[in-house]
This record gives structure tokens, C-alpha cells and sequence, in this order.
């Protein structure tokens, strides 16, 4: 008998190698034969060591399904993205003593950040797969598996949620913008609406690609106080324009803002989350 180090080791060289094929072929429910020699081929382990891990095909798909959706959360959380923002943020601070230079600083936040996580997630191949998983699972026939599967999956979109609802609980309050009274300081459905429109869109761009690239110019929306006559017309795309109608639904600018404390904090380059609520969300 094997022991439990060396099946360890088959396991991770052949789960490696399985979502390599995916990621290359696409998902499927179903595995034949020959994908599997060839995923084993891949992996340089030998048939028999792969049926001492996974005595069937659909044991198999189980653990690789939650492979798949335990590495999505590293493409979701873009974290390239989520670091530079406070490094652009460092460079604006004069704007964030006016309304009006707030309102610009995060619009260009959105708008930067959309089009990014657009462009770049939702291309990604461990995102395409996370999203086809996630709507195909449930004809999964087996349910013990199915329910595992899901368990993986919510793993992985908890972990996405709590990563970003940390990083808007950051960005927001220095800017000078907070949730509105109505969400009770729970950032978690304004993460997961925001998330939604970017994915949807990926998922429709697959159909009608002009549709979901389609680029306008005008003016940034909000921007009052005398400097709308001033701005600069600016390109949006259609996720920065969609983002942006979240972000305006959930958030509003914070009447107790102190411009100077913020500026402060960016400037030492301390990151300090503010704490949230001792209140329960309500949805």
C-alpha cells in the first residue's frame, strides 16, 4: 500500500495537470478515458497510482471541480489593482479637499479599476472556468459531490467578498465617500453587486462582444461645483459606466470627512482598515 505522502503527491501532480487541460479544452461535466491517460501522461504518474486516489472518473471531476474553484480567488482579487490604487491615491491628495476634487478621485478610481478588472479578470482563464463551474454545477448528478463542489465554491466567493469588502472599507472612507445609512455599514452586497455587473459582463462579452466594448465620451458624471464647464471629456466604457451606476446606488459622499486627517494617513503611507460596525447587516 502507498503511503499517505506519496498519494499526497500523485494527487497534487495530477490535479495540477487537470486544470492545466482545462484551462487549455474548457470545462466539461464528464471526462473520457483518453483525457484522463493523457492528463496522467501530463502529470508523469501511471494509471494505477492515479485509480489508487480516484477509484472512478467522477471522483476525480469532484476534487478537481474544487481545485478549480479554490484557485479562482487569486484572479478575482486582482491584487495588482487592489495595491496601486493606494499608490495613485498618494498622489492626489490636494484634490480631496473639495467636494468636487473628491468626486474626481473616485470616479477616476472606478473607472480605472472596472476597466482593468474587465480587461484583465474576466480574460483570465481561471476566471472563464469559475464562471462556467458556477453555473453549470448544479446538474452535477451526484449530490454529496454537487454539495462539496458548491462548498468549495462559497468558500472561494466568501474569500473574494471579504477581500474586497476590506479594500472598499479602506478606499471609500479616505476619499470621503461612505455606504449609505440604509446598508448599516455591510459592505458585502455593495462587493457583490459591483462583482456582478464586471462578470455578467464578461459572460455576455462571449456572445456580443461590439455591444460589451463600446467606448463614449462625455463628460465625468457628478462633478459640479462650477468645474463641469472645465472637465475634461473622458472615454468610458460600458463596465466603468455600469460600476460607476453601483457604486452611485450604494455610497454617498461623508458629511463628517476631515480632508486633512485622510490627507495625513496617505501621506505616512499607513493602511489602518477602519472598523466596521458592531451593527447586523440587513438585506
Amino acid at each position: 500500500m502507498r503511503s499517505r505522502p506519496a498519494i499526497d503527491d500523485v494527487r497534487t501532480k495530477v490535479l495540477l495537470a487537470g486544470v492545466k487541460h482545462v484551462e487549455t479544452a474548457g470545462l466539461s461535466l464528464g471526462v473520457s478515458q483518453p483525457v484522463i491517460d493523457r492528463i496522467c501522461v501530463d502529470a508523469g504518474v501511471s494509471a494505477k497510482q492515479f485509480v489508487q486516489v480516484w477509484p472512478t472518473a467522477d471522483a476525480f471531476m469532484a476534487d478537481l471541480f474544487c481545485e478549480l474553484a479554490n484557485q479562482a480567488q487569486i484572479d478575482r482579487a486582482d491584487t495588482e489593482t487592489l495595491l496601486t490604487t493606494w499608490q495613485y491615491l498618494s498622489m492626489r491628495t490636494e484634490d480631496l479637499r473639495t467636494p468636487s476634487g473628491r468626486r474626481s478621485v473616485l470616479i477616476d478610481i472606478i473607472r480605472t479599476a472596472a476597466e482593468y478588472n474587465f480587461e484583465v479578470v474576466t480574460a483570465s482563464s481561471k476566471w472563464r472556468t469559475y464562471a462556467a463551474l458556477s453555473t453549470t454545477i448544479m446538474s452535477w448528478p451526484d449530490e454529496a459531490a454537487r454539495a462539496r463542489i458548491l462548498d468549495a465554491l462559497q468558500a472561494s466567493e466568501l474569500s473574494f467578498v471579504e477581500t474586497m469588502e476590506n479594500f472598499y472599507r479602506n478606499v471609500l472612507p479616505t476619499v470621503g465617500y461612505r455606504l449609505k445609512p440604509m446598508f448599516h455599514n455591510d459592505y458585502q452586497p455593495f462587493v457583490v453587486a459591483a462583482a456582478s455587473v464586471i462578470e455578467g459582463l464578461g459572460i455576455v462579452r462571449a456572445t456580443v462582444p461590439a455591444l460589451v466594448e463600446a467606448h463614449f465620451s462625455g463628460h465625468a458624471a457628478g462633478v459640479d461645483d462650477g468645474s463641469r464647464e472645465s472637465a475634461q471629456e473622458e472615454t468610458w466604457s460600458v463596465s466603468a459606466l455600469a460600476f460607476m451606476g453601483v457604486v452611485d446606488a450604494f455610497i454617498e459622499p461623508d458629511p463628517d470627512f476631515v480632508a486633512s486627517e485622510a490627507i495625513s494617513r496617505l501621506s505616512s503611507g499607513v493602511d489602518v482598515t477602519p472598523a466596521a460596525s458592531d451593527a447586523e447587516p440587513t438585506y
